[in-house]
């Protein structure tokens, strides 16, 4: 600490960015720093012994010959008002008042910040505010536009395709036919994304909640993925958990456009193998349910710096893929948008060359009825299993754990799976684990848990984690069925 002390405060007080006033209790001003007399244009003889009420006009009153704040100010610790200049001009300033008695005497001191940039930024923030939201009405009513008038001519592409298609013969010119159709199948999911980017963007985007049937719902999205991998010549595999309750409320047509946009992403970067649809139930509180949704191929995968720009609008994994597959890039950051307002969360995990798993999770409730309180799980369950079951080549295995299950059943197919795995045929192993899988559906959601750990891990030919899986659901099931020997 310098020796003169009291020049060192000085020193601090007058190199301050703030105004510094300090004043008796009379109002009568007894020092002011550099910042003050830089700003306002006084010199410091002008201003020691003037009232502050000059400077801050309308902020300070004498009561009984006493300094105070006026009434509107009293309980404000920082005061937004105005600091007046010598030739009688203004700006806006923040204001700070204390006071403190030392030996008897009661000091005042009144700190202002000036705000005049701070005011003219939230000036330009406020314009630019104001540009931004003409821009996008104009935005929305060109993208509106423009998307109708897109509309317009593909519509009629695809209606006269249709009308060719009925009365052609040729089987060069119906392929070429299927091939504008299909163009134009694409160009309107273009068109929708565009339009629901937009109303997305524009925060006009609503959810349309209405009760629906679950199990119809699975049916119509099972038929429709089954013809749309099928084209590409993939297996299509579907297996959702059976408690999952039938009649819920939330918007169908928005869950069929987040399944669709994911699946169809899945199948276009799938050359070979599979694409399949895992369903859970996660939790259920009263009258909410939570589930949970698997989307899992064999197809070119995802690096770790892929994952980052998944969901980002107008992008995708690279460059190259754009020019190699196409599309806009808008289908994933729309389904990650469709998904927060279903208050759930969705995510991508994958590897380079080895398939990629699309998960996400939404929230419904369940409508109170007297038929969704006593409809049985196996009613709901006949809409999904025939098709996994044809797929494992065999007829329909579905059995209730503990009730008619074949235990003869089961222990071929695990004999064939363990065979599969020996001889690395993982196309069969996968096989026969959906089917283990279904006949071992009724059991514990731990059973059903390893069973489905153990179906990942074949898929992902991980050979030491399958048959550690494949150990534990028959040490599972040991444990649920007495008497049991597989």
């Amino acid at each position: 600490m310098p020796k003169n002390r009291e020049e060192f405060f000085y020193f601090i007080l007058n190199n301050s960015q703030e105004c510094i006033i300090r004043y008796d209790g009379r109002g009568c001003i007894n020092y002011c720093n550099d910042r003050l007399l830089e700003l306002t244009g006084y010199s410091a003889g002008e201003l020691i012994g003037a009232y502050i009420g000059e400077l801050f006009q309308n902020v300070f009153v004498l009561e009984d010959n006493h300094i105070e704040l006026a009434d509107e100010f009293r309980n404000m610790e920082v005061i937004e008002t105005v600091i007046y200049r010598k030739n009688k001009t203004c700006f806006p300033v923040e204001i700070k008042v204390v006071s403190r008695v030392f030996e008897g005497v009661e000091v005042i001191i009144c700190t202002a910040v000036d705000m005049t940039r701070y005011k003219e930024s939230i000036a330009k923030v406020e314009e630019t505010t104001i540009q931004m939201q003409e821009s996008m009405k104009a935005r929305d009513a060109f993208v509106a536009n423009v998307t109708h008038e897109l509309r317009t001519p593909v519509n009629g592409i695809k209606g006269h395709a249709e009308i060719m298609m009925e009365q052609e013969q040729d089987f060069q010119k119906i392929n070429y036919i299927k091939m504008i159709l299909d163009c134009c199948t694409t160009m309107e999911g273009i068109i929708n994304n565009i339009l629901d980017f937009s109303k997305l963007e524009a925060g006009k985007f609503q959810l349309d909640e209405k009760p629906f049937s679950f199990y119809e719902f699975i049916s119509k999205m099972e038929k429709m993925f089954t013809m749309l991998t099928m084209r590409k010549g993939l297996r299509f595999t579907l297996n959702v958990a059976q408690e999952i309750p039938d009649r819920l409320i939330g918007d169908e047509l928005r869950l069929t456009q987040i399944l669709n946009n994911l699946v169809s992403n899945a199948v276009k970067f799938t050359e070979q193998g599979y694409v399949g649809i895992e369903i859970t139930l996660n939790t259920k509180i009263d009258d909410v349910v939570e589930l949970f949704f698997m989307v899992v191929d064999t197809g070119i995968g995802l690096s770790p710096e892929d994952k980052d720009k998944l969901f980002k609008s107008f992008t995708q994994a690279d460059a190259s893929i754009t020019r190699k597959y196409g599309g806009t890039g808008l289908g994933l950051s729309i389904t990650k948008e469709l998904v927060n307002m279903m208050h759930g969360k969705v995510w991508a995990e994958g590897e380079k060359g080895k398939g990629s798993t699309f998960s996400f999770t939404i929230k419904l409730r369940q409508e109170q009825t007297e038929e969704n309180a006593s409809q049985e799980p196996s009613i709901r369950k006949w809409k999904y299993s025939n098709n996994i079951n044809k797929m494992a080549g065999e007829q329909d295995l579905m059995y209730e754990l503990g009730s008619d299950i074949n235990v003869r059943e089961l222990k071929k197919y695990f004999e064939k799976l363990n065979i599969s795995m020996d001889m690395e045929n993982w196309q069969k192993a996968e096989s026969f684990a959906t089917t283990l899988k279904q006949l071992i559906s009724g059991g514990s959601k731990e059973l059903q848990r390893l069973a489905f750990r153990m179906e990942m891990a074949i898929r992902k030919a991980d050979c030491e984690k399958a048959r550690d899986y494949a150990g534990k659901v028959k040490e599972q099931l040991l444990s649920e069925i007495e008497g049991l020997e597989i």
